[in-house]
């Protein structure tokens, strides 16, 4: 039956990455226990739906064979392939603790088929590492890989929160889909310690949840993305079928965020994209859990030649220590395209509760040499830093906005060499004299300002050097 199959899909046309699985042999504990430090695969394995456990520092070694229909836990165990088929079916599960510093997904039965829902396989590929040791992660072949939320329960979550009474109105604690209750929302985690090359396609099946994170983030650190390949979400398709019951019957969540990263530490990514986020490509930022044990702040973000498109809600959100963000394109952000909700921006500069927890602000942020198009805006900001901070806490330099830079009760920023067509906070829509304080804007060049924003300057400790001013209003 299996030589059958397998000769079909030769006829087929070769569209499928599917291992010869004829003349299979029975894989039992007993014969990994009889070997000594290691268990060459020199022909095909079934482990019969059983759990095979890896003596510590055992070798799996492939010499042409596969392993197929169960798990395998690794106990400080390595992977070795001394050739290039690959040699995990798709049928097995990896688990447990692993020490590899390389890993390939060409080690991996694959199906090119839209049907085929790839979590198993990525999610098998990151398993072969942990925390505690480098490894290099190639997604290297030229595929698309489907992948899915695996929650298809109702869409209720706003119900599951807890809220506080408002003028006559419940406002929910959002913040609280982040708490391993709700874990069911997590599809992935790049475990620290990780460089991950990503130039495949990893593409989000449409679903009708309001919240949900790709590569959930949370403590992890000294981690690498880069690559040619993208990653998304499912914006431009999201199943809008039943609201997530919150606010309104109209409302359908936000949360769905590509790669959150929250109180993590050394983040590297380049030349990735990140598109179709239902709400935030990339968010990195402390935490402002009440339970949080230890640290709360996010330090070390480095992003650059990265392509940011059509994020529902935000491109990247910021609260963040010792960041550099250079060189990056942001485009489509909060567009009507992808039925933008709030803040609707590229780039938005916003470390959530730092009234209460202020180590979590944004501090030594560089924002350098990025270009944004079609976004509704292109810069947010609320808060960024406290007004008691001191100090420059956000420098953007050399920036061509294209659309709004949106300022509201925000503080401690610095603007140099930049295009800003126009200033706009959300109480009188253009200035932001009123409401923020310790800006500086140096060689700016402005497409529109309204005259208040010039002469009140002084007062509220903002300041204009050099500037040149396309239009200059008066209301």
């Amino acid at each position: 039956m299996r030589w059958g199959l397998f000769l079909s899909l030769i006829l087929l046309g070769g569209a499928f990455n599917i291992i010869d699985a004829s003349n299979v042999e029975d894989l039992t504990q007993e014969m990994i226990q009889k070997s000594s430090g290691e268990f060459v695969v020199a022909q095909n394995y079934s482990l019969k739906g059983e759990t095979i456990r890896l003596p510590n520092n055992f070798k799996l070694v492939f010499e042409g064979g596969s392993l197929e229909n169960g798990e395998i836990e690794g106990n400080n165990s390595y992977v070795v392939f001394k050739d290039n088929k690959p040699g995990f079916r798709k049928d097995i599960r990896i688990k447990g603790s692993w020490l590899n510093h390389d890993v390939y997904d060409s080690w991996f039965e694959f199906d090119e088929s839209p049907q085929y829902i790839a979590n198993r396989l990525i999610e098998n590929v990151l398993s072969l590492t942990c925390d505690d040791v480098f490894c290099h992660i190639h997604f290297n072949e030229p595929r698309t890989y489907y992948y899915e939320l695996p929650y298809k329960g109702p869409t209720d979550l706003g119900e599951r929160i807890s809220y506080e009474m408002k003028d006559g109105k419940k406002i929910r604690h959002w913040h609280e889909l982040y708490d391993d209750r709700f874990s069911f929302l997590r599809i992935f985690t790049i475990p620290s310690n990780t460089h991950l090359t990503i130039n495949s396609r990893l593409q989000m099946i449409p679903t009708n949840q309001g919240a949900y994170f790709v590569f959930w983030e949370y403590g992890k650190q000294n981690v690498t993305i880069d690559g040619k390949g993208v990653v998304s979400g499912d914006a431009l398709n999201h199943r809008y079928e039943t609201p997530f019951k919150g606010p309104n019957s109209n409302y359908f969540g936000e949360l769905g965020m590509l790669l959150h990263c929250m109180k993590c530490k050394n983040f590297n990514i380049r030349d990735v994209t990140f598109e179709n986020a239902f709400g935030d490509a990339v968010t990195f930022y402390g935490s402002f859990k009440s339970n949080e044990k230890g640290e709360r702040f996010a330090d070390g973000f480095h992003m650059e030649n990265v392509k940011i498109v059509n994020a529902r809600r935000n491109g990247l959100t910021l609260g963040s220590r010792n960041v550099i963000i250079r060189n990056c394109h942001f485009e489509g952000c909060g567009s009507e395209k992808v039925k933008g909700t709030p803040p609707r921006s590229a780039i938005d500069l916003e470390p959530d509760n730092i009234k209460v927890y202020p180590e979590i602000g944004n501090e030594n942020v560089l924002i350098e040499n990025c270009t944004f198009n079609s976004n509704f805006r292109d810069l947010a900001s609320y808060m960024n830093n406290l007004s008691k901070y001191g100090k420059v806490a956000t420098k953007i330099v050399e920036c061509k906005f294209s659309s709004t830079v949106h300022l509201q009760a925000t503080y401690w920023i610095v603007f140099e060499n930049c295009i800003i067509p126009r200033l706009s906070n959300s109480y009188n829509n253009l200035s932001c004299s009123q409401n923020c304080r310790h800006l500086q804007y140096k060689n700016c060049e402005f497409g529109l300002i309204e005259k208040s924003e010039l002469s009140l300057a002084k007062i509220n400790r903002n300041s204009f050097i050099d500037c040149k001013y396309n239009i200059v209003f008066e209301r």
